[in-house]
Formats: structure tokens, C-alpha cells, sequence
């Protein structure tokens, strides 16, 4: 049976790429109801959220990251590909450039980030692997298969936002290990994981990071992301495609053994 599978969209993606056809839905959810869209994609019914709201209205604090999974989880996804629009810290990424997560650096606070506990349980869930390995190589086959460059090994820096980081935070970050900055994607992996749903991040890149480029503005990122949409249209539509089986997998195991 094919997996039903969820898309979450950053900045400047406030349409899915490639869809055919979108019907509006409110899906309520123990934070408050959320907005979602049912669209056509590849052939198939797909479950779409644009994280910033359609009017980019939302700030990266305040969006319901618990609300936004457990919608897509009530909705029957089982596999989730996000797109996380990020400041690269590599010079080979540049503006532009699609790269896959792997690891995550967060410093947020003031957020939401866990369900638990819930239903009277604790659980202690693993993230070793933060972002689902068989939807990494299900993604890097069709890009392969597609000629699209798409990138991997990254690992993300979460920031809170909504303004941009000091040349000193970016300095830190690189010294830390990380790759590229966004504000969006921790904790959503993370929910992702308490569910048992598979994630996949998509870093977009629409800029260089502070000090790596004079300055950085909305006007830039915003275009830069948009330049990505022909590309990024023809990867999703291929997955849904092209992977309608998942199998077995770790990620749905998340919970076996996270209770004490």
C-alpha cells in the first residue's frame, strides 16, 4: 500500500510545487486547529502545510509545530518531506542549492517541543538519526534519476528568528560543526520522531550566511527560493511517483523502547 505522505514548506514556498489541484481543510488538533491543504501530486493525494501560514504571517516562534504534525499524522501520513530555507555557511552551497539534512544544532527556546507526556506516558525518544535514512535515499535516488543536484551531509542550525543571525552567531555555529542556519526546523523533526512518522528535511539555500555576503535581506531570500520552485517541483513529483513503498523502518519503531 503506498504511503500517504505530508509535505511542510518554509519561506516563500506558500504553494506546493508541481500540484495540480489543492482543497483547503481545518484539521482540529489538541493545539488549536490547523490548516492544511489536500493536493494532487505525482498522481496522487498529497497532505500540504505552509508553515508561515499563506500570507507569511506566522513568526518561526510561533508556529504550531505540534499542532502542524499531529495534524498530518490524524490525516493518515506516514512519511513527511519538509523543506527548510537556510543560510549556507559552505561555500560549494550556494544560493540556490538543494541540500539534504542530516544533523540538527539547536538553539531555540521558548518553544513547544515534545508531546510528551502523553496520555500519562514519558517516553525518552532516540534521535541518533534525526531524519529518516530511507527517505534520504529514497530522495538522492530520484534526484540521481532526474539529473538534480541535490547535495547531503549538512547538518542545520536552528535559530529562534525572525531576524538574521551576527557574523559572531554564524562564526559560532561553523566552529560547532554546522553547515547551514535556518529558524524553522527544530522542533518538527523532533515531533516527527515522537509520532513515529519519517522525516526528511530539504535544505533550500537562499543565501550566505552573515559575513560570508554584505548584507542579507527578506527581498533576496524570498527570490532566491523562488528560483528553486522548477527544481524542487520535479523532485517531489518524482518521489510520490516514483517511492510509493516504504517498508519497514526505524523510524516507525521510535517508540518500542523509549518508555523507562
Amino acid at each position: 500500500m503506498a504511503a500517504r505522505t505530508g509535505f511542510i514548506t518554509g519561506t516563500g514556498l506558500y504553494t506546493l510545487p508541481g500540484v495540480t489541484e489543492s482543497r483547503p481543510r481545518e484539521v482540529e488538533t489538541p493545539f488549536g486547529a490547523v490548516a492544511v491543504e489536500l493536493a494532487t501530486l505525482g498522481g496522487a493525494e498529497v497532505v500540504f502545510i505552509p508553515r508561515h501560514g499563506k500570507g507569511h504571517t506566522i513568526s518561526p516562534r510561533e508556529i504550531s509545530y505540534r499542532g502542524n504534525v499531529w495534524a498530518m499524522r490524524a490525516l493518515g501520513v506516514e512519511r513527511i518531506l519538509a523543506t527548510s530555507v537556510s543560510g549556507s555557511m559552505v561555500p560549494q552551497w550556494g544560493p540556490g542549492a538543494l541540500v539534504l539534512v542530516e544533523q540538527f544544532l539547536n538553539f531555540t527556546s521558548g518553544r513547544s517541543d515534545t508531546y510528551y507526556p502523553m496520555d500519562g506516558r514519558l517516553a525518552h525518544v532516540d534521535v541518533t538519526e534525526p531524519y529518516c535514512p530511507t527517505l534520504r535515499a529514497q530522495l538522492q535516488a530520484c534526484a540521481r534519476r532526474h539529473g538534480i543536484d541535490l547535495a547531503s551531509g549538512a547538518t542545520y542550525a536552528c535559530m529562534n528568528g525572525p531576524r538574521f543571525e551576527t557574523r559572531a552567531e554564524v562564526e559560532m555555529v561553523r566552529r560547532l560543526g554546522g553547515h547551514l542556519l535556518g529558524q524553522t526546523n527544530y522542533p518538527e523533526c523532533v515531533l516527527a520522531r515522537e509520532l513515529a512518522i519519517c522525516y526528511a528535511t530539504v535544505g533550500v539555500v537562499s543565501n550566505y550566511a552573515a559575513g560570508m555576503q554584505a548584507a542579507v535581506t527578506a527581498t533576496e531570500v524570498a527570490e532566491n527560493v523562488r528560483k528553486c520552485g522548477e527544481a524542487l517541483a520535479e523532485l517531489f513529483a518524482a518521489f510520490v511517483r516514483e517511492e510509493p513503498a516504504h517498508g519497514d523502518c526505524a523510524c516507525r519503531h521510535a517508540l518500542d523502547h523509549a518508555e523507562l
